[in-house]
């Protein structure tokens, strides 16, 4: 079984996150795709139906883990995937991770959309991935937001900083894990945890990729290999 270990100088409050043994890969967006292309490729094993329409993403750049990626213009640039059960976790694990190269530049905006579904308001709960402006400009840090609803009705947010500086120019593999009791942000293996339990989230919005709406927190720069995977 796979593990990630968190080096003992940092102040993250769990050492050892188990990878789920029966998580099923419901959307794997590989982000192979040519020059040109209006359509995201959805290669997940579990179904493979969740393809996005590209808006101002420059398709077919170098890839980051292997084959092509997207380029995200800090402006225009998303991808949108239509509301679909299978990405709603409801009280299940999910797990969010990509792999992702900015512009070695100070952030213009207060944050990068990695990838999100739903907002603060969005009846039901949300999750979001994204990269989040530090006080320097220049630093960004993985953000990692979870909301449900608890039992009662009353909604919860949780949410997770890793205390890592991301907006370098260099490849980071990132990931945002919620589990029954805690949210995990993760980078490069490094591991940063907030116990505490977020609820049930199911909504009727979207998946945005690289954005969070239309010319708002736009990612600067590529993006590869993002994968969500339930249970």
């Amino acid at each position: 079984m796979k593990m990630w270990v968190v080096p003992a100088l940092l102040a993250a409050a769990a050492t050892v996150i188990p990878t789920a043994a029966h998580a099923d890969v419901v959307a794997r967006w590989q982000m192979n795709e040519g020059r040109g292309a209006s359509v995201m490729g959805d290669s997940a094993a579990a179904g493979g139906a969740n393809k996005g329409r590209i808006v101002s993403v420059r398709t077919g750049a170098r890839g980051l883990v292997s084959g092509r990626s997207y380029r995200f213009n800090g402006a225009t640039s998303y991808v949108r995937v239509r509301d679909s059960a299978s990405l709603d976790p409801g009280n299940r694990r999910i797990t969010l991770r990509a792999t992702v190269r900015t512009v070695n530049r100070a952030m213009p905006d207060d944050s990068y959309d990695l990838v999100r579904k739903g907002y603060q308001t969005t009846r039901g709960g949300d999750w979001k991935m994204e990269i989040k402006r530090g006080r320097n400009h220049s630093v960004g840090r993985l953000h990692c937001v979870f909301k449900g609803v608890m039992p009662g009705g009353r909604s919860r947010t949780v949410k997770r900083v890793a205390r890592v500086d991301i907006v370098d120019g260099r490849i980071h593999t990132v990931a945002c894990r919620r589990t029954a009791t805690a949210v995990h942000a993760v980078v490069d293996g490094r591991v940063f945890t907030n116990r505490r339990v977020s609820g049930h989230i199911s909504n009727n919005q979207p998946v945005i990729v690289g954005a969070k709406t239309n010319g708002d927190d736009v990612l600067r720069g590529r993006l590869d290999e993002v994968r969500i995977a339930i249970g």
